[in-house]
């Protein structure tokens, strides 16, 4: 239905268009002299108008807001649990990336991923780091930010995974990708990122992230 609705936006726009540009000169449109080619042209351009705005219209609503994707590729060691508490250790879970998301300023809510990288259901904040693939949504940031952390295979040495970054405006997903990255260096082992679109070779995330503030500029808010 959403593919044909532009369409069906157009037919109906031009017959509204067409319809009011009858009411005001229809009574010049039988009358001989140029007028009548005159009148003949201007129901048909109000038509073809009509038809343009209703398609073009439609079509933001429907496609919504254009969003574009950048990221890292990285890589990191397997996790280890850490310790907490005496005799204690606690498996990192995607709730300590939100923490730290937290205690710089972001407000993020989670939503879980399938194998294509499609948002969907709430996620939960109670499932394993390693081994998540999950969106991060800020009301403050125009886009949202996708981690994928496969867990490694017995015997690999290094996992990769990704860091999306999904914009829609400015620069405020960017500045989140940073963010999530220098949190995700303080909890997995041995974290590395490079740049999708480069081809030089990674760089550990401590490097990367050394420019950042210690609380975000381009979130709305902050």
């Amino acid at each position: 239905m959403k593919r044909w609705a532009p369409v069906l936006a157009a037919l109906v726009g031009g017959a509204v268009a067409f319809a009011i540009a009858w009411h005001f000169a229809s009574a010049d449109v039988n009358k001989e002299g140029d007028w009548r080619n005159g009148a003949a042209r201007f129901i048909g351009m109000v038509s073809v108008i009509g038809m343009a705005v209703g398609y073009i219209g439609t079509s933001l609503l429907t496609r919504g807001v254009a969003v574009t994707r950048d990221g890292f590729t990285i890589s990191y060691k397997p996790a280890d649990a850490v310790p907490q508490g005496y005799r204690e250790l606690k498996l990192l879970t995607v709730g300590d990336l939100v923490e730290r998301l937290k205690a710089v300023g972001y407000r993020p809510s989670l939503e879980a991923c399938d194998a294509l990288g499609q948002r969907g259901k709430p996620g939960d904040p109670g499932v394993p780091l390693v081994g998540a693939n999950i969106a991060l949504v800020d009301p403050g940031v125009r886009g949202w930010v996708r981690i994928e952390l496969p867990v490694p295979t017995e015997g690999q040495g290094r996992a990769l995974g990704l860091v999306e970054i999904w914009t829609e405006r400015g620069e405020s997903a960017e500045e989140m990708a940073l963010f999530t990255l220098r949190a995700l260096g303080e909890l997995v082992h041995g974290l590395a990122a490079s740049r999708e679109s480069s081809r030089l070779s990674e760089d550990p995330v401590a490097m990367l992230t050394a420019g950042l503030n210690e609380r975000p500029q381009r979130r709305s808010g902050a």
